[in-house]
């Protein structure tokens, strides 16, 4: 079911070994096609994550108006997350993706170095040292037979390479081996190997290093600080089960990573940070000038109304004198003094 992925990925390393003519670097010229396919969809996931902290406060709004009916709470924000562009799930992809690409990477690094070695071998050497006097039995070691590549065409460089050897070098390391194996091997051979996992547990750590400085440690539950301060340091440690192939691999990646989320850092996070500390400047401006106005309104209300009152009532009152002035006649005064 999976040789057509084991197969093409071999023979992408068949064509880096052509043109290198080496094992580690061809191993390194994968990772970096790897890495080229899948940073599109870090940097997709990592803005996608952003915009859902951009709107967290609406977000937030809507799972408190629908609290108690989880049916339309459901419809709603999904209906958000469509009306933004977000994609709750996009942030699991870069992470989702790593596991069928180490299972891949390392069946076809074990099947490429796969070495002939069996019961049939293991019965076949009994067999000659007891029907052969004189000879003394020698254990067989796995390790010293010759590789039989498979997930390779006979007519591939790299499987004319491997076939016949019994070690994949590179500066000084078989990257066939296992860390583990090669402590068995003598120390020569195993320091190695521990100071290329040296270098990943380097690596793994400053990445994790690189999100955290950028996270807010005080929105981050207990749990979750715990396992972002282990993790870095459980992938080194099973690499001394796997391949050193395999540790090549994620040293190199781990290299890619740190000069992604730096570029991730200054070019999308920052960004999103000022336009977060606008933000939670701008509401309390807004909130003053939406208060303020309605005073002021409130003011030029009262006032107007007060306004023209007076101004009424100053008619009012010039009215009735200037009506008893004009209104008056001459002889009034002498017709009440006529009376008296």
């Amino acid at each position: 079911m999976f040789e057509g992925f084991f197969k093409s990925v071999t023979y992408v390393l068949n064509f880096f070994y052509e043109l290198t003519h080496s094992f580690g670097a061809s191993i390194i010229l994968l990772t970096l096609v790897v890495m080229v396919l899948t940073a599109p969809l870090t940097l997709k996931s990592t803005r996608s994550m952003l915009q859902m902290q951009r709107h967290q406060p609406e977000l937030k709004r809507i799972q408190t108006e629908f609290k108690d009916d989880r049916e339309r709470l459901n419809q709603e924000v999904m209906s958000f997350y469509r009306d933004n562009g977000i994609n709750p799930m996009s942030g699991c992809f870069p992470m989702l993706i790593q596991a069928p690409i180490f299972l891949i990477l390392y069946q076809v690094i074990r099947g490429i170095t796969e070495r002939s070695v069996g019961t049939a071998s293991g019965v076949g050497r009994v067999v000659g040292t007891v029907l052969t006097p004189g000879t003394s039995f020698t254990p067989l070691i796995p390790r010293e037979q010759v590789f039989e590549p498979r997930h390779l065409d006979s007519t591939a460089e790299l499987y004319r390479a491997l076939s016949g050897r019994n070690t994949m070098p590179f500066l000084g390391v078989d990257l066939a081996i296992s860390p583990m194996d090669a402590l068995r091997v003598g120390i020569a051979t195993f320091i190695p190997a521990l100071i290329l996992i040296g270098m990943m547990l380097v690596s793994q750590v400053y990445q994790q290093r690189q999100l955290q400085g950028r996270q807010d440690n005080s929105q981050v539950n207990p749990q979750q600080q715990m396992i972002m301060k282990v993790l870095p340091y459980t992938l080194p440690i099973f690499s001394f089960q796997f391949p050193i192939g395999l540790s090549l691999y994620y040293f190199i990646q781990g290299l890619c990573r740190i000069g992604l989320q730096g570029y991730i850092t200054h070019k999308v996070y920052k960004p999103h940070a000022e336009e977060m500390n606008s933000r939670k400047e701008s509401p309390p401006a807004t909130n003053e000038k939406k208060t303020a106005t309605p005073a002021a309104s409130k003011k030029a209300s009262n006032s107007t109304p007060s306004s023209a009152k007076s101004q009424a009532t100053k008619a009012k009152k010039s009215q009735p004198s200037t009506s008893s002035t004009t209104g008056r006649k001459s002889g009034a005064p002498r017709q009440s003094s006529t009376k008296r």
